[in-house]
């Protein structure tokens, strides 16, 4: 899991692989033309994004997700989200299983989940070693947000 703020993206770029930068360069072209909800094209299926706009939920009410082809870059436009984050653990099992085509399976919240606090600006980054459950706050908000889909075949070289 990587935690970035676009305040700082000018220096901490070069640290990078290749592929996340150039989500966060994506997301920064995206967001200047304030985008609809919906799926924007980067590279087609190897990276693209999702606009959304949605009532975060309580943590009661979210399950943990995780992913196996595609890398998440979180981006928070409006709003505030919550985002709890932690590392998958040999043997853990899914409370519902891999689903191949909507790439995630779903889990049950870790007793040692980190949550994150996003405020518009931030940036997450999920591996497919993540366990993550996003769009959470402590009180029903109205959440704007973008998500960077970029496949797993774009950091092999």
């Amino acid at each position: 899991m990587i935690l970035g703020s676009l305040a700082t993206w000018k220096e901490d770029q070069k640290f990078e692989h290749q592929a996340i930068a150039e989500a966060v360069e994506a997301i920064q072209s995206i967001i200047r033309d304030l985008p609809s909800p919906g799926r924007v094209e980067i590279r087609g299926n190897e990276m693209y994004a999702s606009v959304m706009e949605l009532e975060a939920k309580s943590f009661a009410e979210q399950a943990a997700e995780k992913h196996e082809a595609y890398i998440d870059v979180h981006y928070l436009i409006e709003g505030e989200e919550i985002i709890g984050w932690s590392p998958a653990v040999e043997g853990e099992q899914p409370v519902q299983a891999y689903d191949e085509e909507g790439d995630y399976a779903l889990y049950q919240p870790s007793d040692e989940e980190v949550k994150l606090a996003m405020k518009p600006g931030m940036f997450a980054v999920f591996f497919p070693h993540d366990i993550h459950r996003p769009g959470m706050a402590e009180q029903p908000a109205a959440i704007r947000k973008l998500v960077v889909k970029i496949h797993v075949n774009m950091f092999k070289s």
